[in-house]
């Protein structure tokens, strides 16, 4: 619920790509929440898009790396994992 209204709709769009998801919005009056680097790409030219950024503190994730100990490549992975810590 934002503010006071109640929201009476639930729009469930689905899409298995950013540029599909940005253009459903268009159509549908909806939102959503895209990744910060894909901005300048997703909404090149689209004046017809708002963007948003949140307020701080800005909402993050976590991400990890996982595989599988047997794996042939695991010392490789190892080296990824230990570039990707900051």
């Amino acid at each position: 619920m934002c503010g006071t209204e109640t929201v009476n709709e639930i729009v469930d769009l689905r899409a298995t790509s950013l540029s599909t998801l940005t253009q459903m919005l268009t159509s549908t009056g909806a939102l959503t929440l895209l990744p910060e680097l894909s901005l300048p790409v997703e909404t090149r030219g689209r004046r017809d898009l708002v963007v948003r950024s949140f307020r701080a503190p800005a909402p993050y994730r976590t991400i990890g790396l996982a595989w599988r100990r047997t794996n042939p490549r695991a010392a490789e992975y190892r080296v990824l994992a230990e570039s990707l810590t900051i």
